[in-house]
């Protein structure tokens, strides 16, 4: 009987000290179904794996903890444990990632090894949430329907010129918008052309010819979906003094 009661308590100190070793032991793992685990190269040899270990969350914030082993030359070099915290919001979107006790925020640090990955994490935890904030609406600048056309280069003002009365192809005419802008800017005219020579997803540019009596002056516009963001005279016919421009096959603008 003695014997028996001795085997017991000798067995559940056994218990013990295994479960005691486990939380303080980097060979820790996670049985989490949602496992969200990395390896980022951190060059010369060198390779970090993060493996999930636990999870926990509320409404605002996720947070993970990772084990985290370090390789040289594929030998184990170092293994610790990090725990990030993934916040949203007030509208429900990713707002922070950080580690538990340091508040940068790694969205901000470009230099981050783990950026890009720990970003494609969070944004599977949001990425079913919808932001409230209206988006802002896109500037119109030209009347016609899109897509719009460039104009055909390279092009020279002064050959053009003196190839009267060819017109330059894909031409539109600036919107109220547009118009309002260039009055702002000292160029109110009597009759306008627009020639798109840059469209794309973040900025757009533009050749405006503004007509004003017997003098006809060319502009380059530049603007985002938001608004203009800046202008500058490139050509000028019929005044007092008389400037050139040229656009070249990669739709480089030089004045002459």
């Amino acid at each position: 009987m003695i014997k028996r009661i001795i085997a017991s308590v000798f067995l559940i100190l056994t218990l013990l000290s295994c479960k005691n070793n486990n939380e303080n032991n980097p060979k820790e793992v996670s049985d989490n179904q949602n496992n969200e685990s990395f390896t980022v190269d951190c060059g010369s040899g060198c390779a970090m794996t993060y493996n999930e270990v636990s999870r926990k969350s509320n409404k605002s914030l996720v947070e993970i903890k990772y084990k985290v082993t370090q390789y040289i030359n594929e030998k184990i070099e170092d293994e610790y444990f990090e725990t990030y915290i993934f916040e949203g919001d007030e509208n429900g979107n990713l707002s922070s990632i950080h580690l538990k006790n340091n508040k940068e925020n790694i969205l901000n640090d470009k230099s981050s090894l783990i950026r890009d990955k720990i970003l494609e994490i969070g944004n599977k935890l949001y990425h079913k949430r919808v932001s409230n904030q209206p988006k802002p609406k896109e500037t119109v600048l030209v009347s016609g329907k899109k897509p719009y056309k460039t104009m055909a280069v390279p092009f020279d003002l002064k050959n053009y010129t003196d190839n009267l009365p060819n017109e330059i192809g894909n031409s539109y005419s600036p919107t109220d918008k547009t118009k309002k802008y260039l009055t702002s800017i000292g160029y109110e005219g009597e009759s306008y052309k627009c020639f798109f020579i840059k469209i794309d997803n973040s900025s757009t540019e533009i050749i405006v010819s503004v007509t004003r009596g017997e003098s006809e002056y060319f502009l380059l516009l530049k603007a985002n979906k938001d608004a203009f963001l800046s202008y500058k005279e490139i050509g000028s016919l019929g005044g007092e003094e008389t400037r050139y421009f040229k656009i070249d096959e990669n739709y480089n603008v030089v004045t002459y």
